[in-house]
């Protein structure tokens, strides 16, 4: 941003936002008095200005321009791509745990692994929710994103192949992240992660319910174990074989 004070508040979670040059500062001031202006009787106007207004402040860039992907000259290409979270299908999921994973150090290998700035945007993107529920209703166009359902917005920067080849990895591996699986591969790593770093905690998450527990709290493969070695399976006897007779001797 321009490094004014109201922009210094922003808090830190809102970080990856790109810097709006003074071109992009001026779209945005004469976009926001086109709204004024605007009646109720033009919904559409206002629905198109405010799709304008979120993707300045998403790449950056002023829409109605025309990017050419310049591969001669090899100049870095700015991508980015909001990816789908599946949040009304399984309500009661928490995707932003997972995506996150403890002390969010899923999300930053998932960002070094693929080269590629991974945002959490979206209702219940916020670990406060009450301010979330300020921020989504003070009509700022920064914090527009949390009017929508849970999404991801992964960008990078890079020469235009190489742009298209972080992004192309990033969205296979992010799907791992979004498939509502509390006993996948990725939530056992995590799980493994958690007993390091609080033990304490990752037993609660273990015994509670967060685990698919019933109403004593423990989980069901234990419950399975249980009754397993109770009802041990029955093995079959093996036949009895007589013994070999000897052969008489005259």
């Amino acid at each position: 941003m321009n490094g004014t004070a109201d922009n210094s508040e922003k808090p830190a979670f809102h970080e990856h936002q790109p810097r709006l040059n003074d071109v992009a500062q001026e779209f945005l001031a004469d976009v926001d008095k086109e709204r004024q202006r605007l009646s109720a009787e033009f919904p559409l106007c206002a629905m198109l200005i405010d799709e304008a207004v979120a993707r300045v402040y998403s790449t950056g860039r002023i829409p109605g321009k025309e990017f050419y992907a310049d591969v001669y000259q090899q100049r870095p290409l700015k991508i980015t791509q909001k990816v789908f979270v599946p949040v009304k299908q399984h309500p009661n999921f928490n995707f932003t745990g997972k995506i996150l994973g403890p002390k969010g150090n899923s999300l930053r290998r998932l960002q070094d692994e693929t080269k590629c700035k991974i945002s959490i945007k979206g209702r219940h993107s916020m670990r406060d929710r009450a301010k979330e529920d300020q921020l989504r209703d003070c009509g700022d166009p920064w914090y527009a994103h949390l009017q929508k359902d849970l999404f991801l917005e992964v960008s990078t920067v890079a020469t235009p192949a190489e742009s298209y080849a972080r992004m192309a990895y990033a969205l296979s591996e992010i799907r791992k992240y979004i498939v509502p699986d509390k006993n996948d591969e990725v939530s056992q790593e995590q799980l493994r992660e958690m007993m390091n770093i609080d033990p304490e905690s990752a037993k609660n998450l273990i015994f509670g319910k967060k685990f698919g527990g019933n109403s004593d709290g423990a989980p069901k493969f234990i419950n399975l174990r249980k009754r397993a070695a109770e009802n041990p399976p029955e093995v079959n006897k093996p036949e009895e074989v007589a013994p070999k007779r000897q052969p008489t001797i005259f």
